[in-house]
């Protein structure tokens, strides 16, 4: 064989590779059965006039002090907007940014600003009592969180270590100086219970388990091994979960856990309203499908989880509770198609090879890890910090790397023990969630957020993050 016969077998084997890796990309789940399309008659014929969030809930209000910290965040913001839909009338938001106008104007709201990740800071914010009943809060819905599920490199662990797990730490130790019999449900994610994808092995996983099945449930073995995520996000939150359910019946505390997913949809979410709000959206991953679940279920979830607590603590406290929506696996083509349906203004969907995405994520990746170690040594000296994690100047291009692409995956999340157990019963079809996220934004009455950035998955953070990302 001649010499330049091994260079040709090189690059034969890599195009080879680079092929098959590409048709990964392309290819979903050999078991995946998701919803067909809706028509046009259909999607106008949609309509969200009749969801009634208090069949889903107690629909009493309980008169008890809720503490939602993180209560200015995504999903916070809608147990509070639905607390106070109830009734309640002692509700306390803890964050660090004050919540919308029209939930801080409340006479039933009160908001204090807090740092979960000291541990005085949300001390002082747990305990202090409420002006109208002169006692502190009984229930806490913990919802905070740094979300940058971007992130996997070691260097970039201590951020969402710190604000995720010391941060709930924080929050649990407070808890325990609470009346006893105080509830507390920690807001975790369905990302916890999902093997991590790996596309380089190509569609080989597809013959193991826990690779080989679509369904997640509460039934499910705990993950181990290569099926664990490597995202930080994700492992923070598995450690912060670890947590929570040791503290369950110290000082007589009742604490649960809910995982909400998988795309959790909503005004001001990370699929819909990117697409309205981006001038061009990539399309990359249309062949995939997931069970959505709007944003105002998920705040249900977590109020039907207090009165389980509160009823029937022995059968549901120190466990953990997927949860979703109604309906099947919708792929997201067809979302975003049904966005576009909705939307009053042209929305422009570019195709892009996933093949490409995949390889430029990783050089991406590869950029920042060499940036921040060149700098370390700089700003250590110079300034007597740390380089920034996250660029400005970057903007939504951070987003773009390896660990992003886990959601390019198939996932049906089975509910089925937090509807027996919880009584949990969600109210909104994929397709009414999705009418009504297009009308909500439509309208201007989402706020500001844009969806996809790299900012816009903050809910609680320290201090010494702000200005950083």
């Amino acid at each position: 064989m001649s010499v330049l016969a091994y260079p040709s077998i090189l690059c034969g084997g890599i195009a080879l590779y680079l092929s098959l890796l590409s048709r990964r990309l392309r290819t979903p789940h050999p078991s995946s059965h998701p919803e067909l399309p809706p028509n046009p008659q259909e999607l106008d014929a949609v309509s969200y006039a009749g969801v009634d969030m208090l069949k889903g809930i107690p629909a009493k209000p309980t008169h008890a002090g809720y503490a939602i910290i993180g209560g200015s965040g995504y999903v916070g913001t809608y147990i509070v907007r639905l607390l106070l839909l109830r009734g309640e009338t002692t509700v306390r938001v803890i964050d660090l940014r004050p919540p919308r106008e029209d939930i801080l104007s409340h006479p039933s709201v009160s908001f204090v600003d807090a740092d979960i990740t000291k541990a005085e800071s949300i001390k002082t914010a747990l305990l202090a009592p409420f002006p109208s009943t002169g006692s502190p809060p009984t229930v806490i819905f913990h919802t905070a969180a740094i979300i940058r599920f971007w992130d996997r490199a070691s260097y970039t662990w201590d951020l969402s270590h710190q604000i995720n797990v010391i941060g709930t730490r924080n929050v649990l130790e407070a808890a325990k100086e609470l009346p006893q019999g105080t509830i507390l449900v920690y807001t975790s994610t369905a990302d916890t219970a999902i093997p991590r994808t790996r596309f380089m092995r190509l569609s080989s996983d597809y013959g193991n388990y826990p690779w080989n099945k679509l369904v997640i449930s509460d039934d499910d073995p705990p993950l181990t091994g290569a099926a664990l995520s490597d995202c930080c996000y994700t492992r923070s939150k598995q450690l912060a979960e670890d947590l929570v359910v040791v503290c369950d019946g110290i000082n007589a505390l009742r604490i649960g856990i809910l995982r909400p997913g998988y795309t959790i949809m909503g005004p001001n979410d990370r699929l819909i309203t990117a697409a309205l709000t981006m001038p061009t959206v990539p399309i990359f991953d249309e062949v995939y499908s997931h069970t959505n679940v709007c944003v105002w279920d998920i705040a249900a979830a977590h109020l039907v989880y207090e009165k389980a607590l509160q009823d029937s603590p022995d059968a549901v406290r120190g466990q953990k509770f997927l949860v979703s929506g109604s309906g099947p696996a919708w792929r997201l083509r067809d979302t975003r198609n049904t966005v576009k349906h909705y939307s009053s203004r042209p929305l422009t969907f570019t195709p892009v090879p996933p093949l490409l995405i995949y390889i430029l994520a990783h050089f991406i990746e590869a950029f920042l890890y060499l940036r921040y170690h060149i700098l370390y040594p700089i700003y250590s000296l110079v300034y007597g910090t740390t380089p920034s994690l996250s660029p400005r100047w970057m903007d939504e291009l951070l987003l773009l790397q390896p660990t992003t692409f886990a959601y390019m995956a198939d996932v049906v999340i089975d509910d089925s023990r937090a509807r027996k157990l919880l009584g949990y019963k969600p109210q909104w079809t994929t397709l009414q969630c999705i009418r009504y996220t297009v009308e909500q934004y439509e309208s201007g009455k989402s706020g500001d957020a844009s969806g996809l950035r790299s900012d816009s998955f903050h809910t609680t953070m320290s201090r010494s993050d702000i200005g950083k990302s």
